[in-house]
């Protein structure tokens, strides 16, 4: 586990004092009406968590929803960032997580895991793990919401050289990932940013025990 952390890692220091986040900000509200709200309008929002949160653009839509919201990264910057930028706002915990798990965070008390404009980039056993561990957490029938790599051309090399850096990951090998951690997907979208079929957004939720 040691050397999956160490991975996600080298792939967060890709945005380290980078002006991507405030470039980003400007897109969030068309891309939060367009793409994202219809597909999670129907979510649960009690207890959210914001993966791979950023400087918080997501967190910043999601809070006005949540009862309660986690931001979470594994860049202790990144969550510095967010404390300052919530610091009025009660209901936003942020937290530094190690890259492939949602430790800190107790079994089964999270309604919504999200993930936006994040998981593109992770290595297929970072998503792998963190799947893993949002089953964990995730209540009986509570939802995550991933946007992640469609991209399947470049299975072997550095995710730097793919179109706008997505990693190798597809729709089916996501769904697949989800059932082997008891995840049902509920819908996956292919979406493209001027290649076609370059990510999907799946929704899926944990089973309802009997």
């Amino acid at each position: 586990m040691d050397d999956l952390q160490a991975v996600a890692r080298e792939v967060s220091e890709n945005w380290r004092d980078t002006p991507y986040f405030d470039l980003a900000e400007r897109d969030i509200d068309r891309q939060w009406d367009d793409l994202v709200y219809p597909l999670i309008d129907d979510c649960d929002f009690s207890v959210v968590v914001d993966l791979a949160a950023g400087h918080g653009r997501n967190t910043e839509k999601l809070r006005h929803l949540a009862g309660k919201i986690y931001a979470v990264d594994v860049m202790e910057e990144h969550v510095r960032f967010c404390e300052r930028r919530f610091a009025e706002d009660p209901r936003v915990e942020c937290l530094v997580c190690d890259g492939v798990s949602l430790s800190g965070i107790a079994d089964e008390s999270i309604s919504l895991v999200y993930s936006f404009d994040s998981m593109v980039h992770f290595d297929t056993d970072v998503v792998r793990a963190y799947l893993k561990d949002i089953a964990r957490v995730l209540r009986p029938g509570g939802r995550g919401v991933c946007h992640h790599s469609n991209y399947t051309e470049n299975p072997a090399g550095d995710f730097r050289n793919s179109p706008q850096w997505r990693s190798f990951m597809s729709k089916e090998l996501f769904e697949h990932y989800c059932s082997k951690e008891g995840l049902h997907v509920v819908r996956a979208d292919v979406i493209d940013w001027g290649v076609p079929d370059l990510d999907c957004i799946t929704v899926f939720e944990r089973g309802r025990k009997l």
